[in-house]
């Protein structure tokens, strides 16, 4: 089956899952458990003191507002543009667009972490400056895989995925018309192991500003909620999508940090989380909304789509949700889940021009080799990081 969608959205935060078919669960016959994790400590604390941003923009006339209970914001460069008011002291960074320089400040985190962690203004790697209103120059992906529930196998076939459509040489590439031949992109993995030394060390502003992605290759659990220092790295994340960092996912990457312990997750990033699904390799049919079927990511590619899954259900209708377009949804026939169709591909932007792109496919290791679902990813993957021609 294939599916997918993402939509533009600014940052925010949101319960229920059902009885699972006990494949791809937290161990529990599929039903996720609500963790002892705090709702909404991802949240920017108040009190906390904004940094100062200095992008590396040619431009000028750029101002900063008073950020919200934390002092005043200071930010330069944008065309023209002035940052929006900060909110219980979040960094804000102005509007306009950077020349392809990354800028950092520190911020302080409500009093949790001692002298704070940097913010960046910008977008992750600083490529090139834009042309024609696409982002140039190779890029830097960093994979988060923690499993902290349910463990996926098929995690090795999807790096093995990522690496390879990450090359020139990709035949994928082929197929897009126009793709710059530049743009390419190298993979970082973040360490797994909670037990070891520096654990989600490299979720720091000082590191994300690296990078243009984090791409979540099945991940399961409250991963930053429990994570050394988890309230301000969530902050960290926040400021730097905000900024305009690009995130992209499959699968279990909405069986995470589930259950409102990261409510501006659910709002802005993931669109919601998974909360029962059909058995592994189950029939399906996905078929891409008319409305988006001129969209740089599905357009040409084949719909109706048959194939199989492990088909989720989300714990709401993310068409409904502020910011999100669903690309496609997921026809189960005889699913004991019912028969309306579910969302299975979509996308968000938010006002800083980051992105994100999801797709509910990716249980099974066969999956990550099927050219169709290799093709969405690769365009999913550019679009997200704006090097998909047509996609700006």
């Amino acid at each position: 089956m294939r599916t997918f969608v993402i939509g533009a959205a600014t940052l925010a935060v949101v319960g229920v899952l059902g009885a699972g078919m006990g494949a791809c669960s937290d161990g529990g016959g599929g039903v996720q458990g609500s963790s002892a994790g705090s709702g909404n400590t991802g949240n920017p604390s108040a009190g906390m003191a904004p940094a100062a941003g200095a992008g590396n923009s040619t431009s000028s006339a750029g101002t900063g507002n008073p950020g919200g209970a934390g002092g005043p914001v200071t930010s330069t460069g944008g065309t023209g543009g002035s940052s929006d008011p900060g909110t219980a002291g979040a960094p804000v960074v102005s509007g306009g667009t950077s020349s392809g320089g990354t800028s950092s400040g520190g911020t302080s985190s409500g009093g949790t972490s001692s002298g704070g962690a940097p913010s960046t203004a910008g977008t992750g790697s600083g490529g090139a400056p834009p042309t024609g209103g696409l982002r140039t120059g190779p890029f830097k992906i960093l994979v988060l895989s923690t499993t902290l529930e349910f463990h996926h196998p098929s995690q090795v076939a999807c790096n093995t995925m990522l690496n390879d459509l990450g090359k020139a040489s990709a035949p994928e590439r082929a197929m897009i018309t126009g793709l710059a031949s530049d743009a390419t992109w190298t993979v970082d993995q973040m360490g797994s192991d909670p037990k070891a030394a520096n654990y989600f060390s490299e979720m720091s502003a000082a590191n994300l500003a690296k990078y243009d992605m984090v791409y979540s290759n099945n991940p399961t659990g409250p991963v930053f909620t429990n994570a050394p220092d988890g309230a301000n790295k969530k902050i960290v994340f926040q400021t730097w999508m905000g900024n305009g960092g690009a995130w992209a996912g499959q699968h279990s990457a909405s069986d995470f940090e589930n259950n409102n312990r990261w409510s501006w997750w659910d709002d802005n990033v993931a669109g919601g989380w998974f909360v029962n699904h059909d058995g592994p390799s189950t029939n399906g049919t996905v078929t891409f909304d008319p409305q988006y079927a001129e969209h740089p990511i599905v357009k040409g590619l084949t719909t109706p789509w048959s194939t199989k899954d492990e088909w989720y259900v989300m714990n709401r209708k993310i068409e409904a949700v502020p910011g999100f377009k669903v690309l496609a949804k997921v026809t189960v026939t005889g699913s004991s889940l019912g028969a309306d169709a579910r969302a299975a591909v979509w996308i968000t932007e938010n006002a800083k021009g980051g992105r994100a792109f999801y797709t509910i496919r990716g249980h099974d290791d066969f999956t990550y080799a099927e050219s169709e679902f290799r093709q969405l990813m690769l365009r999913g993957i550019l679009w997200s990081v704006h090097r998909l021609p047509g996609g700006n």
